[in-house]
């Protein structure tokens, strides 16, 4: 087998490829789930439902049960003159086309974020509803700009379409039948909410293959002939990079995958010197910490603090990448005293940034030794595709008292009947060990009290 190399996993409901790259290890892991599970970037025929002039949003119905929201700035193009309020561009009953924007909403149950200027990315053109326009990537050569603006411009009427470089490579009929395909789309009508468009999880994981001359290594005989399909019939320049995966265990288990999704996941991530980072999502950004750990052992300690430093940015810029995190990233460096190492540190971030595909800034060291990042969101990362973070838990002792200030209120009520404390195990115990303020919650209310074990806490009276 040669590298670098994209192994393509089928399953039930989502499929999974990873890139591994020239030192045969993993660099790039993707999901490319079903859109009954998971519709983002997929195209509905929409009714409004309702219109909040107060909220300045639009519900609507995407068909099958599932409630789209699109924001007045996303409305905005709809609009036939100026607009000031929601109601300006889209009013209760209209059908259009829109495209979920974001997975996240639709797991807290809420509605889908949508836009309603859809965009659909094939491997040769992108289409994008809106003013008709055609453009071709730079570099396309002139003589293949002068073929295919002759057969696309007669295509393009309410919409753009954008040829991408990789129809240099293809012969003019697969550009073509592409666009067509997708322009389709576009052109389809509905007489009800429903799905319009959507990439099966197959081709999502074609569509997604780096433009590298690495093989493509399917599992599974049927998965493969099924791509080779594909790709005969779409995308012609990956058809012979298809081949099948004939290794005796996974593919994920074989190319190591696997073992840097769990390490990926894991509270540290060790470093060669000693030390070690931690990578801690919250609501608002990612913390990634510094650590020397053992890293002063056999270096002195401006060594060791660039060591690990330096170490760090490795493993943030990989796992930056590995585990697609997004949006605004702060690392904790370890503070370092001399200019020297400072600048061999941002060297090293500049350097490392610039490799990433993915549109990646930062600020520079601040005096505390903080850097930021921002790095554009393609969709969830591996963690908050894995894990699900709950609510803080309260602690038992915390919730006793809490339980207790509400009993005794409770307790003086005019209502006959024994005095009830329900609480998770743990809050029981408590209660039950502490008998004292049992005996005193009783003299107080002048009632029984029964402890019950229950999934909630609560206090009332029963007769």
């Amino acid at each position: 087998m040669t590298f670098p190399l994209t192994i393509i996993e089928p399953g039930i409901g989502q499929w999974r490829s990873a890139d591994i790259g020239p030192d045969e290890l993993p660099t790039d892991l993707r999901f490319h789930d079903d859109s009954s599970l998971n519709p983002q970037d997929a195209i509905f025929s929409a009714r409004v439902t309702a219109v909040d002039n107060t909220l300045d949003m639009a519900f609507l119905d995407l068909g099958a049960g599932r409630t789209g929201s699109l924001t007045f700035r996303r409305a905005r193009m709809l609009a036939e003159g100026q607009a000031k309020k929601i109601s300006d561009c889209v009013k209760e009953g209209d059908r259009l086309a829109v495209q979920v924007q974001a997975q996240a909403a639709a797991e807290e149950n809420k509605a889908y974020s949508v836009t309603a200027r859809p965009r659909i990315t094939g491997r040769y053109v992108v289409l994008e509803m809106g003013k008709p326009r055609l453009n071709f990537s730079k570099d396309l050569t002139a003589r293949k700009i002068k073929d295919l603006k002759e057969l696309l411009a007669p295509l393009v009427d309410g919409s753009a379409l954008i040829v991408r470089s990789r129809a240099g490579d293809v012969p003019l009929a697969a550009v073509v039948n592409e666009a067509k395909r997708l322009i389709e789309v576009f052109t389809t009508t509905s007489d009800k909410p429903g799905l319009l468009h959507t990439w099966s999880p197959a081709e999502k994981a074609l569509l997604s293959a780096p433009d590298t001359e690495g093989g493509i290594c399917v599992e599974g005989g049927s998965a493969q002939a099924d791509l080779k399909a594909i790709a005969a019939k779409h995308w012609p320049d990956l058809a012979g990079r298809i081949t099948a995966y004939t290794g005796k265990i996974a593919g994920f288990e074989e190319y190591g995958v696997e073992e840097a999704i769990e390490d990926a996941l894991a509270e540290r991530i060790d470093l060669p010197s000693g030390g070690w980072i931690s990578i801690t999502p919250t609501p608002a950004l990612t913390a990634v910490d510094v650590n020397m750990g053992g890293a002063l052992k056999g270096m002195g300690a401006s060594e060791a603090m660039l060591v690990v430093n330096l170490e760090a940015t490795l493993a943030l810029m990989y796992h930056l990448r590995f585990q697609d995190i997004g949006g605004l990233i702060v690392v904790d460096y370890i503070n370092m005293s001399t200019k020297g190492s400072n600048r061999q540190l941002v060297d090293l971030i500049e350097r490392t940034a610039r490799e990433d595909k993915v549109p990646l800034q930062h600020t520079g060291i601040s005096a505390f030794g903080l850097v930021e990042f921002t790095r554009k969101r393609s969709g969830l990362s591996l963690r908050d595709r894995t894990e699900y973070r709950p609510q803080p838990i309260v602690r038992p002792v915390a919730m006793a008292l809490t339980l207790l200030r509400k009993a005794a209120r409770v307790g003086r009520s005019k209502d006959v009947g024994n005095l009830i404390i329900a609480a998770p195990k743990a809050t029981i115990a408590w209660l039950e060990r502490n008998k004292t303020v049992v005996a005193d919650l009783t003299k107080v209310t002048g009632r029984d009290l029964i402890l019950e074990q229950s999934a909630t806490a609560d206090v009332f009276i029963r007769r």
